[in-house]
């Protein structure tokens, strides 16, 4: 199925910061038909490092983007997302666009300041997830689009998700949060704040003005690095590791490659810095450190943030028990703020030997997420069906 990336601009956008951003563009990708009533639309949010381009084939962006590699061809939830496939597109409307800041179309440290010609680089403001949540509902009203039947969003695509239902939630009908939280933990600000100092200490790094010259490919390399050991199992690590070849060119910093797990990630990261800008990492890194729904709506109290959800939306908590990016007992957090409001609830214990990336991987563990979404306006039978699991023993 070939798909194509569309561009909608938005003439002016003020952040939450106060700051204003002008002519601003949005890479975004449909599948599907709105229906005349428009009450089958879902908006998916991707991850930090995702794009628009959910589902299906599409090269011709290369033309427009100059990090859509091959690995970008192939929609980053083809395996979910399609005719017949657990989010049907025949049966739904899907929209997922490129976050602001992002380096897949949407406007970003990359792109072109519409006041000098040249990209941002370090002139582009940080921006917070309620920016981006705040943008996309700009660009489903241009869409036409009204309500939703379904917002989903996984790994940092939950922020978003979270962040639009507080926002915007008495448009939503369903929410379902995968591997995700309401807040950034402090070992994840860890691992974030490493990742941001190995970007801003690399020499070519230049405050973020690197473009047209060097770029600091280093810096960014051992950021992905950093961040993706935790996205996969380390069983899955080192099964994977067994593939690799070290090259006699292999090395970091001096250092000479010794163990075909130390090739694994650093090919990964390798292989990153191909396909994304080191500024966009950062400026979304940084506005995940700030994220805290419990501070920003409940004076610290996730309870409280929750009762000033608006009522109506039912949730689904998906959770992945080898995660070790976003821990079980963070989607409980989620799970018991909204009972003790009431909210509906929902919750599913993933069993995967594959970590966080489960979530992009393994569709046929998600088996639930189709009957929750289309089981009819409310999914009350769904559900109440669905109890809550304990992690299994390992």
């Amino acid at each position: 199925m070939k798909t194509a990336t569309s561009i909608i601009e938005i003439e002016e956008f003020t952040l939450s910061s106060g700051k204003r951003l002008e002519k601003i563009s949005v890479a975004f990708e449909t599948l599907g038909k709105l229906s005349e009533a428009g009450d089958n639309a879902i908006l998916v949010f991707h991850a930090l490092s995702g794009s628009a381009h959910i589902a299906g084939e599409n090269t011709e962006f290369a033309k427009d983007c100059a990090f859509w590699t091959e690995e970008n061809f192939t929609g980053w939830w083809d395996g979910f997302v399609g005719n017949g496939k657990l989010i049907d597109s025949g049966k739904n409307f899907i929209v997922c666009m490129n976050i602001l800041g992002g380096c897949y179309g949407t406007t970003g440290p990359s792109s072109p300041n519409p006041k000098t010609g040249v990209p941002y680089g370090s002139l582009f403001p940080e921006i917070s997830i309620e920016d981006m949540a705040r943008l996309q509902e700009r660009v489903l009203k241009r869409l036409g689009v009204e309500k939703l039947k379904a917002v989903i969003g996984s790994s940092m695509g939950g922020y978003i998700a979270l962040e639009f239902c507080m926002l915007f939630g008495e448009r939503v009908e369903k929410a379902v949060i995968i591997g995700s939280a309401a807040s950034t933990s402090s070992l994840n600000k860890l691992h974030n704040l490493e990742q941001i100092i190995a970007i801003e200490n690399d020499p070519d790094f230049g405050n973020g003005d690197y473009y047209g010259r060097q770029r600091p490919d280093k810096g960014l390399m051992l950021a992905r690095m950093i961040g993706g050991k935790r996205y996969v199992d380390i069983d899955t690590i080192n099964e994977r590791a067994k593939k690799e070849v070290i090259l006699p060119g292999d090395y970091i910093y001096g250092y000479k490659l010794q163990h075909h797990v130390e090739s694994y990630i650093f090919h990964q990261g390798k292989n990153f810095v191909k396909r994304f800008d080191a500024n966009s990492y950062l400026l979304i890194v940084k506005a995940m450190q700030s994220f805290d729904l419990a501070g920003k709506y409940g004076s610290g109290s996730l309870e409280n943030a929750f009762s000033r959800m608006p009522k109506g939306i039912e949730f689904l908590i998906v959770s992945i028990d080898s995660d070790v990016c976003y821990f079980t007992e963070e989607q409980d957090a989620l799970v018991n703020a909204f009972q003790a409001n009431g909210i509906k609830c929902a919750f599913e214990l993933v069993h995967s030997v594959k970590g966080h990336d489960s979530f992009l991987l393994e569709p046929e563990r998600y088996y639930f997420l189709g009957n929750f979404i289309d089981s009819g306006k409310g999914g009350k039978a769904v559900i109440l069906q669905l109890q809550k699991e304990k992690p299994s023993e390992k």
